[in-house]
This record gives C-alpha cells, structure tokens and sequence, in this order.
C-alpha cells in the first residue's frame, strides 16, 4: 500500500508539473503606449488582443502609468491588436506569434487625437487654450479665431506670451524662437520666418513650444549648452495621407498686391512642401541672408539709420522654395530644402538722438534718411539621418548659401549744443553692391558602448566663406564752432572691402555610467578661426579717377583664433529629479595683424586660459508640473575691433580705436522656470526669470572733441553690470468655458556703466509691463479684448542728467460674426499713446481693420474677401533705444492705409478620396473648439 501510494503520488506530481508546463509555454506580449504627438505615456489605455479569424476577444489588459502594458501566455498564431483611449483614435496592430521568442516586444504604440462628431448636440465647452506637459508649452490653435487665409505668424500674434517685431523675430516668454518644425521634422532649417510667414493657419492642430537640445546633447544625455528654443507644429488628425495646400491672390488700392501658394503632402513620416509668393506687403516670407552678410561692410561716412527691413519702410519680395522628409526605412531618414527669395525696400527715416555729457551738459544729434536695398538669397541644406544598427546614429548636415546686395542711402544731420546752438551740418551719399557665398558641413557620430549608459561620441564640422561689398562714400560736413579754416570736410571715395574665412571644430565625448544612474562625461573639442578682411578706400587723382590710396580710410587685418574646451560633468538622473555639474577648461590663442599694402600697424598675440562652471536642476512634480534652475559661467573675448589700437575714421563723427589691454569678459547667467497646468480646470501658469552679471565687461569709452561735435570712442573692461528680468503668465477659463483670460506680467531692471569725457555715467533702465485679455466664443460669435501698459524709467549718474520716464498705452479688440449663407465679418482694433518721448515723436494712433467675406464651392473650399487695413489712417513707427551713452528715438516711414481683394482657394485629396471637410469637425462645432475627449 505504501509503495502504491507513493507511485499514486509520483504520478499526480507528474501530471500536474505537464498541466503547469502545458499553461506556461504560452508568449508574453510586452509594449509601451504613448501619444503620438509628444511621445509620453498613456495610462490606462485599454489593450484587447483579439482572433483574426472571428474577432474574438483572446486577452485584454491596461497600461500602467508608465505606458506600459503585458499580455500573458499568448499562443502561436495571428492575432489583432486592439488599443483604445477616450479623446484618442482607435489603434489596430496586426501582430503573428511563432513562439520562437519571448517575450515578444511591440515597442512604442502611437495615439493619435481623435476628432469628436457630436451631431446637433449642444456643447458649451472648448478645449484647453494652453497645456503644459513636462517641458513643453502647448498651445491649442483651434482657440485662437484668425481670418481666412491667415498665416502661423496672425496665428502666433494671438497666443499669450509670443511677440513678433517688425522684422517676423518670433520671440515666446522673452526666448526668440530660433527654429520651426513640423511633426518633430525640421521645416526650412534655422528659418522660423519661412513657417511663420506662409503655412496656413489652418492646417495646425497644436503650436508646441520647447527647448531642444542639440543632436549632439540628446545623442549624449548631457546638456552641452546649445539648446535653442523652437516651435514645432502637429499637423490636424487626418491630413497626414494626401494633399492638402492653398492659394491665394489679392489686388488693392494704391497698387497693392500679393499672391502665395503652397502644396505639401504628408505620407505617414514622410513630408513635402512646395511654396512661392510674390507681394508689397511688407510680407518677406525668408530671412534676409545678404543683410547680414554685408552688415560689417558698409563705406566711410555710411550712417546706417536708413537700413530698414520687413516692416521698415515698404518691402516688395518674391519668394519659391522646397522642403521635403523621407523616411526611407527605420534606419535610413535624408530631409532637406532649397530656397530663393528677392526683396526689394524703400525706406525713409527720422531719428533724434539726446548724448549725455558731464556738467549738466547734453548735446542732440538728429538725421534723416532714404534708402533702396534690393537683395538676392539662395540657400540649399540637407540632413541625413542613419541608424545602421540600435546602438549607433550618425548626422550628416551639409549648408551653401549665396546674396547679392544693392544698395544706395542719402542723409543729412545736423548736432546741437546743450544750449540748442548749432554744432555741425552735413549730409551723405552711399552707393554699393556686394556678393558672397558660405559653406559649411557637420558630420555627428555616437555609439552606445554598452546597455548601462557607455557612449562615445565625436563630430567634425568646418565651413568657407567669401564675399566682397564695393561702392562709393560721398559726404559733406561742416563745423560752425571751429576755426575759419577747420570748417568744412569733405568724403569723396571708391571702397572694395573683401573677406575670406575658415573655420572647423572637432569635438570628443565619452559618457562612463557610475552607480545607478549616474554618469560622469568627459570632453575634447578643439577649433579654429581664420579670417580676412581687406578693406581699401580709394580717392580722385589728377584724371578723376579713383585710384590714389587713402590709407587713413583703408584698414585691413588677418586674425587666426584657435580655442580648446576640456570639460568634467557629472549627472544623476532620478524618478523626481535629475541634476547635472560641470566644469570647462578652455585655453585659447589669438593673434591679428593691422596692415594696409604692404606696411603693417600693429601686430597682437595673446594666450589665455579660462575656468566656467555650469550647473542644472530639473524637478518633476508630475507630467504637467516642473522646475528647471540653471546656472552657467560663460567667457567670452573682445573682438578684434576692440583690441585694434588702430583708428577707424570711416565716421567722420567717431573716430574708433581698439585697446589691446582688454580683458575677457566673463558672463554669470542664472535662470528660473515653473510651469503648471491643472487639467481640470484647463489653467496653465508659467513664471520665468533670469539674472546675469558680468565681470570685466567691455564697455564704450567716449571722449568728445571740442566744439566739432565729433567724439573719439575706445573700450574699457569694467565691473558692475547686470541685468534681471522676471516674466509670469497665466491662462484660465472662466466657469463659464465661453469665457477665457490671459495675463502676461513682465519686469526686468539692468545696470550699465559707460565712460564719457573720462567720467563714468552708470545708467539704470526698469522696464514694467503688463498685457492681459479676455475672450468669448460662442456658436454665432468671437470676441476678445485686450489691454496693455508699458513703464520705461530710466536714470543717470552723471550731474544734472533728468531721468527719464515714458509710458505706452494700448486697448484693443477683434471680433468676428457668423452670419447665415457662409457670410463673415471680421474687424480688429487697436488704441495706442505715449507719453516722455521727444518732440515729433509721440504717438496717438488708432488701428483698424475689418473685412467681409463668403465662403462658397464644395466643400468650402474657396473664399472670397474684401479688406480694409488702416481705416483711419493712422499708423506710425516709432522705436526707442536707451543705452549709458544716449537715447535715441526713431521713426520710419510703413503701409498706410489700402484696401484689397482676395481670393482664397483649399484643396485637399486624402487617402480614400477624402477632403479637408472630413477630417475636420463640421460647421458651427468646429468653431467652438470642443475637447477631444
């Protein structure tokens, strides 16, 4: 019986141990899902696995807070997954098991938005205007009412917190925006102006806002100092399979007129865009590559007040350009474009500038100017993205770009003594035409040496330049306080400035993980710097011909500047929390020569090492609270202008020569940023600030000649110059969702010293400002008010200087009504005064612009509009400028008032035959903004 029993048992035990064996070899399925459009984590999404055969459900489970999800003991054979979130469109993923591995991992599954048809429900809600989540500022776009045919930039002009200057910069909580992307693809490179100038307004579904670290910092997981603020834009759910663009034209008054038209096409992760425009709207849709490159070039006697630019004086430009991204597999990513704009501008200007001087003393400079400047670019980029394998990626970004520049200015000016008497007049003439081209390339390498965090990076870079600008410098002044005989000098010259560059930078990393999860990277990078300048100033010999040398015009110099960085940093990356210290070791050497032909004026070299520190703290309270403190030491060294002892007598008001004592100046920059977004009652809340002091900081150094009205400038290193600025912003419904409020607060105060007349004047400038709003949307009507104030004091050490106090004043409103039979009227008005500024330039104007339009055709595909711009003709532009020196006040002429007649045409082919209409939500809801979920 015992031995029995025991067989009985063995026996069970095997049977059981079978059954056990029977019910684990089945395949565990693991994946992570996330949204689409940030990449975080989506909890509890439901996972259904379901039978092809019959749809049948076979295992269902949800995602954990971290995305992640599980399914168990899955059999062979083929399967359909299901994910499902509300607000979300619905994912299916075919999916085969073969049991040859396990688990069996799916990776990433992506959500998209889904948008919601509610029918004729009656919905008083909208979505959330703006959303914070981790480091990213969103902002929904459909709450944010622009006119038909609007661009990104009248979009943008609406969010709280974004500001566009005159010349298209795009700056967002007081960081400019130094490129736009569209789906995380670059779109037009290092070009916000391209996206902000021409894509539609209507095609963005969310503007996203975040600092983006460099390939290089994300290849390595350590921040190397060079993220930029970028703007990256979705794309509405549903337009990502087709066609889609638009086209308008539209012919005005006083000969306005303006035309644009873009075609993209988007293909899962694929993406081109063809677009072209011409206009005299002051609409300069690329950045002005040749304003730049010839902006250090300009002749003897040029003032430069007359220079304007897109929304200076009155730009026509023309414009065509290709972007395109192709995802060739996985691995294998190659992006580009090429790009041509023309832009031509006529500018006139006023400006009055009031110069500090000792003892109760001032003297006033006023000009006046008109200028033409026609200008060329051409520019071509790519950029290759291979993964050959998980653990490598490599970047390669090739850059050519070309201009050509024409340009001719004409001023008079004229000084006044404190005592309002005539110290000088005199007037100038500037011609020049000018051509250079640039190229570059960046090769990036990294590969992870190991699962635990080992990475070694590298990355090669250079570039070539070369472009020239020639013309001629007339110019007359005379000295009404002087001697009989030192009353009158006169400029009459040929210029031909050339300049030749070079650069490359090679750069090392090694990333060694310490612990659990902590890093330590160590780093090389070594760059140099060559560059020359030839700049020759030719006047009339005795066959008036400009042939003779004037050598104290000519001034040319060579420089070569090479830099080393060796740097230390540790990181510890925590659930809550991750901080990162460092320290750059960074020995340069430096060297220029002055010359004209053949014989040389001062030949510098100099060797200097310097110690910056750097240090970050992040704390994560949740996915929609964060903390980020900064703090980095940054030096920088005095250019070759400010170390020359050479005098630079182009200006025959300010004569420039270098001091070759200077030291570095050394930059300490602190900087704060909370955000905060509480979801359920859609509030989000951001406060940034910033603080820098500078030790050894180069400032001008002025000396004042007589009673010619000319002054000597130099540079001196001094200490004692800061500056602090603290921005807040807050965007909340109301409890009745229709209803909606925004604030911008805004204070910052800098400290500046100057010299003049060997008496330093330390100037202190305090800036307050504050704009706030409230919107209303409704089924039938949008409305918004906004108001705005502006405090600038200002305050000189120096006797007898009267601080300064000027206020500007705004009120404004848009609205637009929804009229039966697709009518719409729209009108935006703006109040705006000052007070404090000088004479002639105060400002009392009154902005306001309306339009009525029908929408008609299938699907609405075009409009028709009739706009007014400026109807009280008003307008006017006026800019001040505060420095330790001076204040100037400036004024240029731009568009008055015009009508114009525009037709606007949508077009769109989706995949299935679809149209824009359909992947939108219809009529009087759509305008509502209602929530996704």
């Amino acid at each position: 019986m015992i031995k029995s029993g025991k067989y009985l048992i063995l026996i069970v035990l095997i049977l059981l141990s079978l059954s056990l064996s029977a019910q684990n070899s089945g395949v565990n399925v693991n994946g992570v899902v996330v949204e689409e459009s940030t990449n975080e984590p989506v909890e509890q999404a439901t996972i259904r696995l379901l039978s092809v055969k019959d749809s049948a459900l076979v295992r269902g489970t949800v995602s954990g807070n971290n995305g992640s999800f599980t399914l168990k003991n899955i059999k062979t054979g083929n399967y359909l997954l299901h994910i499902t979130f509300v607000g979300y469109d619905p994912l299916y993923q075919p999916l085969r098991i073969t049991g040859k591995t396990n688990p069996v991992n799916v990776g990433k599954l992506a959500l998209s938005d889904g948008s919601i048809q509610l029918g004729e429900a009656v919905v008083i809600g909208k979505a959330p205007e703006v959303v914070v989540r981790n480091d990213t500022m969103e902002y929904n776009a459909d709450s944010y009412k622009v006119t038909e045919g609007s661009v990104l930039e009248d979009l943008l002009k609406k969010m709280p917190g974004v500001e566009i200057d005159s010349n298209g910069k795009i700056t967002v909580n007081g960081k400019e925006v130094k490129k736009v992307m569209v789906d995380g693809k670059e779109f037009f490179s290092d070009d916000p102006k391209v996206a902000s100038k021409n894509l539609p307004s209507k095609m963005i579904d969310k503007v996203q806002v975040l600092d983006k670290k460099s390939d290089m910092a994300i290849m390595t997981g350590f921040d190397d100092g060079e993220e930029e603020t970028v703007i990256n834009l979705t794309v509405k759910p549903g337009m990502k399979q087709g066609w889609f663009g638009n086209a308008f034209a539209g012919y005005g008054s006083k000969d306005r007129y303006e035309g644009n038209a873009m075609v993209n096409r988007f293909i899962n992760n694929d993406q081109i865009t063809f677009m072209g425009g011409i206009n005299n709207t002051n609409n300069m849709g690329f950045s002005d590559l040749a304003s730049t490159m010839f902006a250090d070039m300009g002749g003897g006697g040029r003032r430069g007040f007359g220079r304007g630019g897109a929304g200076n004086g009155i730009t026509s430009s023309g414009n065509a350009g290709l972007n395109f991204s192709k995802e060739f597999n996985k691995k294998m990513t190659l992006g580009g474009n090429a790009r041509y704009s023309h832009s031509d501008n006529e500018a006139s200007s006023k400006s009055s500038q009031q110069n500090y001087l000792p003892n109760d003393s001032s003297s006033y400079y006023d000009e006046q100017n008109r200028s033409n400047t026609k200008n060329d670019n051409f520019g071509i980029n790519f950029r290759m993205e291979w993964q050959p394998d998980t653990l490598t990626r490599i970047i390669f970004t090739p850059d050519f770009s070309y201009s050509n520049s024409h340009n001719w200015e004409s001023g008079n000016f004229h000084t006044l003594s404190g005592d309002m008497d005539t110290v000088n007049v005199g007037n100038s003439n500037y011609f020049s035409d000018g051509e250079g081209h640039n190229l570059s390339a960046r090769l990036e390498f990294s590969r992870k040496l190991n699962n635990k965090g080992r990475v070694f990076s590298a990355s090669v870079s250079g570039g070539l330049s070369d472009s020239y600008n020639q013309g001629m410098n007339q110019s007359s002044t005379q000295y009404y306080q002087l001697e009989p005989g030192l009353k009158d000098e006169i400029i009459d010259q040929k210029f031909r400035y050339d300049n030749k560059g070079f650069n490359y930078r090679a750069y090392l990393s090694w990333v060694e993980p310490i612990g659990h999860n902590n890093f330590i990277q160590l780093t090389y990078s070594i760059s140099q710097r060559k560059q020359e300048s030839l700049k020759n100033s030719y006047t009339i010999d005795e066959n008036n011909e400009y042939t003779v040398l004037d050598t104290a015009y000519s001034k040319s110099y060579r420089n070569n500047f090479i830099n080393q960085r060796a740097s230390l940093s540790f990181k510890s990356q925590r659930e809550k929390y991750n901080y990162t210290l460092g320290l750059n070791l960074d020995p340069s050497y430096s060297s220029s020569e002055n010359f004209v032909g053949d014989s040389t004026f001062s030949n510098l070299s100099r060797s200097i090492v310097n110690l910056s520190p750097m240090a970050q703290f992040n704390y994560m309270f949740d996915k929609r609270t964060n903390l980020r403190i900064t703090y980095s030491g940054r030096t920088s060294q005095p250019s070759m202008t400010q170390l020359q002892p050479v005098a630079d007598i182009s200006n025959p008001l300010n004569t420039i020569i270098g001091n070759p004592d200077l030291n570095p100046r050394y930059t300490n920059n602190l900087s704060v940023r909370f955000q905060k977004f509480v979801p359920e009652k859609q509030r989000a809340f951001m406060i940034m600030a910033n603080a820098s002091y500078i030790v050894n900081d180069i400032v001008t150094y002025s000396t004042y000649e007589g009673n010619s009205g000319k002054k000597v400038t130099t540079y001196e290193n001094v200490n004692g110059n800061y500056s602090a600025n603290i921005r807040a912003m807050i965007n909340t419904p109301l409890r009745n969702k229709r209803f909606s409020i925004n604030s911008m607060t805004m204070g910052s105060f800098a400290n500046s010293n100057g010299f003049i007349n060997e008496e330093k004047n330390t100037n202190k400038n305090l800036i307050l400002s504050e704009r706030g709003g409230i919107d209303f949307r409704s089924a039938y009507l949008d409305l918004g008010v906004n108001g705005n104030i502006r405090y600038n004091g200002t305050t000189n050490s120096l006797q007898g200087q009267k601080d300064q106090n000027t206020f500007n004043y705004g009120v404004g409103g848009n609205t637009i009504v929804y009229l039966p039979l697709d009518f719409k009227i729209e009108s935006d008005i703006n109040w705006s005064t000052n007070s404090g500024y000088a004479d002639g330039y105060q400002q009392k104007e009154v902005l306001w612009n309306a339009s009525a339009s029908k929408t008609f055709l299938k699907n609405k595909q075009a409009t028709l509009r009739f706009k007014i711009y400026d109807i009280l003709q008003q307008r006017s532009n006026i800019s001040r400028s505060v420095t330790a020196n001076y204040i100037q006040d400036t004024e240029y002429n731009t568009l008055s008032s015009y009508f114009m007649v525009h037709f606007i045409y949508r077009f769109s082919i989706f995949k299935g035959g679809g149209s824009m209409q359909d992947v939108q939500i219809p009529g009087r809801h759509r305008r509502m903004g209602l929530p996704r979920g």
